[in-house]
């Protein structure tokens, strides 16, 4: 397996930032939340619909305690290690081997150059590789029009409307461990989705806002880069 625990993966940023990606480990809790710490009032209440000064212990327990298939973490790190810089997570859906809900967050200092799509571009090449097929998201009615928009350009995704919710699943784009970072997949659907996301185009239901905390924990979603490939 490539996304295995020694996977290690030093890659440079549109500016020359020098980062390594990595699997999260148990040992990860106190880079977790020292990332959190940095964040700013604003950021944090954006991430838990609350104001809260720290993560709790079994949070970080839940965030870096995952078993690397069902749950899969993958954290961005600056080159020396000591600094959090963004963390992509896939939880499978119970009973649906080949479908996960996935998000993507970057944090702040560092949004824009490039790390939110290379994130995305690992993510979905470990989840492949895992046998997950689909990214499943729901949204609120109320976007329909975005919706609809995201749909006539992805003929890979399929929509089901339920009590006002939005349900689309987007198959996985064909990307593998060593895909160029600097060639994202931006005919993609769900490429496009997660962009519309960051921008404020589209906003998630009160569920996957909730699925959000637990997917991102201690980092800022609204700094997620796609868009700005």
């Amino acid at each position: 397996m490539f996304f295995g625990p020694d996977y290690q993966e030093h890659a440079c940023l549109r500016d020359g930032t020098p980062v390594l990606l990595r699997l999260i480990r148990p040992d990860d809790k106190e880079l977790l939340r020292r990332g959190f710490l940095r964040l700013s009032p604003e950021s944090r209440y954006r991430r838990f619909f609350a104001a809260k000064v720290d993560l709790t212990p079994d949070e970080l327990r839940y965030l870096t305690e995952v078993d690397g298939v069902d749950h899969v973490a993958l954290g961005a790190v600056t080159a020396d290690g000591r600094n959090g810089l963004g963390v992509a997570r896939f939880i499978r859906l119970a009973g649906e081997r080949g479908t996960a809900e996935a998000a993507i967050a970057v944090v702040d200092e560092i949004q824009g150059k490039g790390l939110g799509s290379l994130l995305f571009q690992r993510l979905v090449a470990a989840a492949r590789e895992r046998g997950v097929e689909r990214f499943r998201c729901d949204m609120l009615g109320s976007n329909r029009g975005m919706v609809d928009l995201v749909l006539a350009s992805a003929p890979d995704a399929s929509a089901v409307v339920h009590d006002g919710v939005v349900s689309m699943e987007f198959r996985l784009p064909p990307l593998g461990p060593e895909h160029p970072a600097a060639e994202p997949p931006r005919e993609s659907g769900l490429y496009r989705l997660f962009a519309m996301v960051a921008r404020g185009a589209l906003e998630w239901t009160s569920r996957w806002q909730e699925l959000g905390l637990r997917l991102m924990g201690g980092v800022d979603s609204d700094s997620w880069d796609g868009s700005r490939d």
